[in-house]
């Protein structure tokens, strides 16, 4: 029988929509009121979203330091789908300027408005006429025209538009680009840690987390960094990233990201040679190494011929095993498998193949076969909650800790997990 999880993916495509990509590319942006002209379910999966990732944050012992924009719902029903819901529309927005006195209406549809056709942008144009108010509209209609990052990507796009201007560079200055859990999380914090290192500062996080008054400020940028990660985000930025190269010559390089030690390495010594500091990207890069060459031998002690196995169920785009599997290296844990769980069609279950192919030569097996291995191991590596509680788990997050402490701190959990005291299994999260 295959391994049995809680957090279990089956072979259905997931479901996505645009209209909270719209939310999160100016969820932050103070000054900035944004309208959905949905039912009012809409507006619900995308706070849900929102609260989903706030626990996340919270898991990470990081806080978050501002707080959302207004977020409105038109609240169409069954007779606007009838008889049309622009009126009810007008009503949203003069509401929204009058209470909340924006700098900027964002207006987003929904399925419901697409399909009706109601004209939107006669009201912006309306809205923008009489209270000369910059009105950004997005045509994503939901799932029907695309999914969560083409509507990120497209008010993006229009913010930069309406708002952005040539500026005369600052020296030494970057903006990031992308979310990836905001300026509060790890991966901002961690990246915003190594570019003060190089002497480079951090202007702002675009989208979503300038104020609308300030969002010139990008412009001032000598380069962007791409907040990267994998499957359609990484080529959502690399375009937004593109688009603000070719309107205000702002530089970028898009060829890795700083998860694991070596891409952390490379993405230095990239960074540096971006910014014209490669002598300073050099002594940092040596720095690292010798913070992780400190760190193994304080771990390598206790990890060093341990017996793991490590547990597979997400799709290539979402998870590269290649980070953790080096990490398995370095602390010599003792790697008796790999098991690919039952959530791949055959397509996707070749391509991780080949991933994991290219780095190692470890056996990779099925669920079935896994689940006879998995009580011989000290600990598993899992992207799926087992519901075996006799075995020691540790949950691997969508998304990595990056950068070389990012690595230290994988490790310093591996080596609590495996010092454990305690006699029966149980669930640690990275």
């Amino acid at each position: 029988m295959a391994i049995k999880t809680k957090r279990f993916i089956n072979n259905v495509k997931n479901c996505s929509c645009s209209m909270p990509g719209v939310w999160r590319a100016v969820a932050y942006c103070n000054g900035a009121v944004v309208i959905f002209h949905s039912p009012k379910a809409c507006a619900h999966v995308t706070r849900t979203m929102d609260i989903n990732a706030c626990y996340r944050v919270s898991s990470n012992d990081q806080i978050e330091l501002l707080h959302s924009v207004p977020l409105l719902s038109t609240q169409m029903e069954e007779k606007h789908s009838i008889f049309g819901g622009i009126s009810q529309l007008e009503k949203c927005a003069e509401f929204a300027i009058e209470n909340y006195k924006p700098k900027c209406l964002v207006i987003a549809n929904s399925c419901v408005a697409g399909v009706i056709g109601d004209d939107v942008e006669s009201v912006a144009r309306k809205i923008q006429y009489n209270y000369n108010l910059p009105v950004i509209t997005v045509d994503c209609y939901g799932f029907l025209d695309g999914e969560y990052y083409q509507g990120y990507f497209e008010v993006t796009k229009k913010l930069i538009n309406t708002f952005l201007k040539p500026l005369p560079k600052k020296q030494g200055t970057v903006v990031l680009l992308g979310d990836n859990g905001g300026p509060w999380g790890n991966y901002a914090i961690e990246v915003t840690r190594l570019l003060k290192k190089l002497n480079i500062e951090v202007i702002g996080q675009f989208p979503g987390y300038l104020p609308i008054e300030k969002l010139s400020v990008i412009t001032q940028a000598e380069a962007s960094i791409i907040l990267g990660g994998r499957g359609q985000s990484t080529d959502i930025l690399i375009k937004i990233a593109g688009e603000l190269n070719s309107k205000f010559g702002i530089k970028y390089f898009d060829e890795m990201y700083p998860v694991g030690a070596n891409n952390t390495k490379n993405w230095i010594y990239n960074v540096g040679k971006l910014m014209n500091c490669q002598e300073v990207a050099n002594k940092l890069i040596k720095e690292e190494e010798e913070n992780l060459c400190s760190a193994m031998k304080k771990y390598l002690p206790y990890t060093s011929n341990k017996k793991v196995i490590l547990c597979i169920g997400r799709l290539l785009k979402y998870f590269d095993p290649i980070n953790i599997l080096e990490i398995i290296d370095k602390l010599y844990l003792d790697l008796r498998c790999i098991v690919l769980l039952n959530a791949y069609d055959e397509k996707s279950s070749n391509l991780m193949k080949a991933a994991i192919e290219k780095y190692t030569d470890v056996c990779i097996c099925s669920g079935e076969i896994g689940e006879s291995l998995l009580d011989g191991v000290d600990l598993v590596f899992t992207t799926h909650e087992l519901r075996n509680k006799n075995i020691r788990q540790l949950f691997l997050p969508m998304l990595p800790n990056v950068g070389i402490t990012g690595e230290i701190a994988l490790m310093e959990v591996i080596y609590k997990a495996l010092c454990s005291k305690f006699t029966h299994g149980g669930l640690r999260y990275v």
